[in-house]
């Protein structure tokens, strides 16, 4: 049996009266044009009834009424049309067939996220169409009931493979052990023996499971009830109503990323490559799609959980610190990644062979729900820990700064000395403020003072509101204003509302060795030489005016609307080839390396010569011959690898050559490694390449292949900073900029 359900996302108003046309209402204009109008305004509304929290995949998936039902019935005729491209547009949605068990859709968060963010793109609708079993999505495609299959693997079209074609694939996935995380990890098979193991009758991997209940002594296994979902199991792992559960790694993140009490362990199952399919004939439709997954899949697996110790942060290769984006914790400038946190933390990953990405927060809470979410490693954001609320689940390092918060007011107010002066002010600063909670204390002991909840984080903007005179005062560190810049605005120290506070790193409680590692590297750095001279270069110097920092929005290269238009006309994301552009020349035209490469994208003669560039100074060509030389190394890995591995396996091949890079995939198979995954198993294969040996007494290299490893490294460490840093920066972009001209009293 097949169900339709529309969910309205487009922002179009055609498609919200084609939900009140098929829902009857089409005779009420007056109502048809409220609801229009309501959409408009909440245009993340899903119109269907019994949905609550689009966000629940629980919720997500309901039946039709007996109505609908009988009216989807009698428009299949209607949905019998050609399903390439121009008939969807035409029609207004896009229909996804999706399998459906027991009321809940067989589709994880994010790849919902992805046909949602593909479907906004292009304004259309999504018309989501389900069936109960997986053989019947093949035959409502190939009948033309729908255009795009999602939440299955490549082996959906097993003897129909000339009549489906599958889209980049986009994630991998497996089955594994589901435990808690105070409990012995399941590392091998032999872990099993008298441990009882829950899992789905109907699952892929049940019968392996009853073959091995029978080898392993005392491992009982236990059938999961068909009517129990994804959530409710990882519930129930965590209250120990069952010992260990198998479950499809591609549905944790429906509930395990912001539990701190489970982990995964033993994987079961090989690794199945996701993608999407579509009928063989829908070419432009297939075209898009691929170029879509090219463009923004990556943006969606960057923020990866983790909840590791040092050990295997150092296996992993990279630290990620959790900040904002300011000018004294992180910013951008001409695609250098600047600031005293990101470079005092940066010189401690390096110490440790790590690189750092940066997971931009946008408010405090947000940077502690990443830390226990597993989405960061540290918190480094000049937080005062005398304020901060405690909490069990973190840790706090040595102090690694100190600073005192001051009250900064108008030069032509009233003496303030004491907080006994606050009586009858306006003080306003953001809830994030670390001296909030300070604020609000004296409040709740009888200072009789208006304390304002600024609506922005910024505090160069809130002195400047202070200055014009919309409030009386503000809380700052001392170490985030310069004082010759307020003198020039009229404001100035009123007193010290304390004495300095130290400012600490946070941390997960249980990451020891990374606190140890951390206090370790402050006894030995706070107050050097290079300490000073770093702080001194953000806390010190003049840079600037108030004004010119309250919002700093900067671009990536000299270049950035050049590498837009060929990054796109090749299907890549431009941030990608700018952080490859910065590795290769640092955006300098007039470049040159050792080995006779010339221009911002280092092209050998021969290369230059391959991709028709005659003149390696000229950026736009040079750009231009660079994405579509990274497009032909792209197309030469097979279409089964998962997407992100191809793209660094060009990005790889691009510093290395193809030949190197088809050796290095032939040596990994040599050593027991994946031929098709680059970190970890690739990677490691051109480091062993890149071994010297002696032959008949002279020392002989292959290749400087290592060079190509900590290439690919950095290209991705930068790469993810750069979406980062992006996307913050339109978020300051939309933001209306504060006029203070328009209050200044002459």
């Amino acid at each position: 049996m097949r169900y339709d359900l529309v969910c309205i996302q487009s922002k179009k108003a055609n498609q919200m009266k084609m939900y009140l046309k098929s829902a009857g209402m089409s005779c009420f204009p007056i109502l048809s044009s409220f609801l229009a109008a309501l959409f408009f305004l909440f245009p993340n509304i899903m119109v269907a009834k019994g949905i609550e929290k689009e966000h629940f995949l629980d919720n997500f998936c309901h039946a039709p009424s007996a109505d609908k039902k009988h009216q989807i019935e009698n428009n299949k005729s209607v949905h019998r049309v050609p399903n390439d491209l121009e008939m969807i547009y035409e029609r207004g949605t896009l229909r996804v067939l999706l399998q459906k068990k027991n009321d809940v859709c067989v589709i994880s968060t994010i790849e919902k996220l992805l046909i949602e963010e593909f479907a906004n793109i292009h304004n259309l609708g999504l018309d989501w169409v389900y069936v109960d079993n997986n053989w019947e999505l093949v035959t409502e495609l190939m009948t033309g009931n729908g255009d795009i299959v999602v939440g299955q693997d490549q082996s959906l079209s097993t003897g129909v493979h000339s009549q489906i074609n599958y889209t980049h694939a986009w994630t991998s996935a497996n089955y594994k052990i589901l435990q808690r995380i105070d409990d012995i990890q399941i590392n091998r098979i032999q872990d099993l023996t008298g441990r009882h193991v829950a899992a789905y009758k109907a699952s892929p991997i049940w019968d392996y499971l009853v073959e091995l209940s029978k080898m392993q002594i005392g491992m009982i296994l236990q059938e999961i009830p068909r009517h129990v979902s994804y959530q409710k199991t990882i519930e129930r792992v965590k209250i120990g109503q069952y010992d260990l559960a198998v479950v499809d790694s591609l549905f944790l993140d429906q509930g395990l990323t912001s539990d701190h009490e489970l982990q995964t362990s033993l994987s079961l199952s090989d690794e199945r490559n996701m993608a999407w399919a579509v009928r063989s004939d829908a070419e432009e439709l297939h075209k898009i799609l691929n170029q879509y997954l090219n463009q923004q899949h990556l943006t969606h697996n960057i923020a990866s959980v983790y909840r590791s110790d040092l050990p295997e942060m150092k296996e992993r290769g990279f630290l990620r610190i959790i900040t904002n984006a300011n000018t004294m914790h992180y910013y951008l400038n001409d695609g250098n990644l600047n600031g005293f946190e990101y470079e005092l933390l940066s010189e401690f990953a390096a110490n440790n062979q790590l690189r750092v990405d940066v997971v931009i927060a946008h408010s405090q809470e947000e940077m502690f729900e990443l830390l226990l979410e597993g989405k960061g490693d540290v918190i480094a954001a000049s937080l005062p820990t005398n304020f901060l609320q405690q909490n069990d689940l973190v840790q706090y390092t040595k102090p690694y700064d100190y600073a005192s918060p001051v009250v900064i007011g108008r030069n032509t107010d009233d003496l303030i000395i004491d907080v006994r002066d606050f009586v009858g002010k306006r003080i306003s600063l953001s809830r994030d403020n670390p001296y909030w909670n300070y604020m609000s204390r004296l409040k709740k002991q009888g200072l009789n003072f208006e304390l304002i909840e600024a609506n922005i984080e910024n505090v160069e903007t809130i002195m400047l509101k202070v200055a014009l005179g919309i409030y009386d005062l503000t809380i700052v560190g001392n170490h985030q204003v310069r004082f010759n810049h307020m003198e020039g605005i009229g404001l100035s120290r009123k007193f010290v509302l304390s004495e300095p506070l130290a400012h600490r790193w946070v941390i997960r409680s249980k990451n020891d060795q990374l606190r140890n590692a951390l206090n370790s590297f402050i006894e030995s750095e706070y107050r050097s030489t290079k300490y000073n001279l770093l702080h001194a270069k953000y806390f010190k110097q003049t840079q600037g005016t108030l004004e010119a920092e309250s919002v700093k929005v900067n671009p990536l290269s000299p270049y950035d609307e050049v590498t837009k238009h060929y990054s796109e006309q090749y299907g890549f994301d431009w941030r990608l080839i700018t952080a490859l552009m910065f590795q290769e020349s640092r955006f300098n035209p007039n470049a040159n390396s050792y080995s006779g490469a010339k221009g911002v994208m280092q092209f050998t003669k021969a290369t230059a010569k391959l991709m028709g560039l005659s003149d390696t100074k000229n950026v736009e060509k040079s750009i231009d011959a660079g994405v579509r030389y990274l497009s032909h190394l792209r197309g030469k890995f097979d279409n089964s690898i998962l997407l992100h591995d191809r793209m660094w396996f060009a990005v790889a091949s691009y510093n290395s050559g193809y030949t190197r890079l088809k050796e290095a995939r032939k040596l990994a198979v040599e050593m027991g490694l994946d031929k098709d995954k680059w970190f970890q198993n690739v990677e490691l294969a051109m480091l062993l390449m890149a071994k010297p040996y002696k032959k008949n007494g002279k020392k002989i290299r292959n290749c400087r292949c290592g060079q190509t490893v900590v290439y690919v490294r950095e290209i991705r460490t930068r790469y993810f900073n750069y979406i980062r840093l992006t996307e913050t920066q339109q978020q300051l972009a939309i933001r209306p900029k504060f006029n203070w001209r328009k209050y200044q009293v002459n």
